[in-house]
Formats: C-alpha cells, structure tokens, sequence
C-alpha cells in the first residue's frame, strides 16, 4: 500500500507569554495521515502591534518539541526559537524530514526569558500528510 502525500500546515497559535513564563501546546496529528514535517516558521508580535519587515519581533522564547507517539524530544535543551523556527519568507527547512505517526502528538514548550515583555507567538509546521491509498 503506497501513501499520496499532500501539503498541509500544523499550527499552534494563541501562545501569550508574560515575562518568565512558559506554555505547552500539543497539536494532535490527525488520524488520516501520517505527517511529515519538512520546515518550520513562526510569528511573533507585542500587543498585537503593527509590524513591518524591519521592526519584525524576534521573541526571547526558547522551544523544546517533543514527539509524545515515540516520547523524543527533538532537542538535548530548549534553544531559542529564532535559532529553529525561520520566518514566512525564510522558513527553517529540515535537513533530515521529520515523520510524526497519525495520532500522535507535537507537544511544544516554549518559555518566555525575557525580563520584560509579553508575547504572543504562533509556530507553523510545514510539510505534507501521507494519506494511505
């Protein structure tokens, strides 16, 4: 039985981090495909304030990923999230694809090492499912 891969986006939005804070969000993979991870990009905003390309926020949040279907994380230590996750225009491409089992789960931790600001952060997980033919 071969697999037709198709494009598709994991998100997880509304990540509101207060100074010293940290968040975890796990985004279910879906039970009709595997899921095949090939880049990763983020969004980052202060108060939801207007940006432009030379004022983008780049947050002092470290991530720490973790693949709950296997129990890996991704990474020995949290690392800051610019040095993983690219811009829209620029997206962190995977050297080696990632493949994450239907109904699995990315679980992310991201923590906010900033003194003084909150923000809000969005990661995307580009790539494509395997739907079973």
């Amino acid at each position: 039985m071969s697999s037709k891969p198709d494009f598709y986006v994991y998100t997880a939005e509304g990540a509101t981090l207060a100074p010293g804070t940290s968040e975890t969000i796990n985004i279910p993979v879906q039970a009709d495909a595997d899921f095949i991870l090939r880049k990763m990009t983020h969004f980052a905003d202060i108060a939801l304030a207007d940006q432009t390309e030379s004022s983008r926020v780049l947050p002092l949040v470290t991530v720490q990923i973790t693949d709950t279907g296997s129990g890996r994380q991704l990474m020995d230590s949290p690392v800051p999230i610019s040095a993983i996750f690219g811009s829209g225009e620029m997206p962190h491409i995977l050297s080696n694809p990632r493949l994450w089992r239907a109904n699995s789960n990315i679980s992310i931790t991201l923590t906010n090492y900033s003194a003084a600001t909150t923000y809000n952060v969005g990661l995307f997980f580009i790539g494509e499912k395997l739907y079973k033919s």
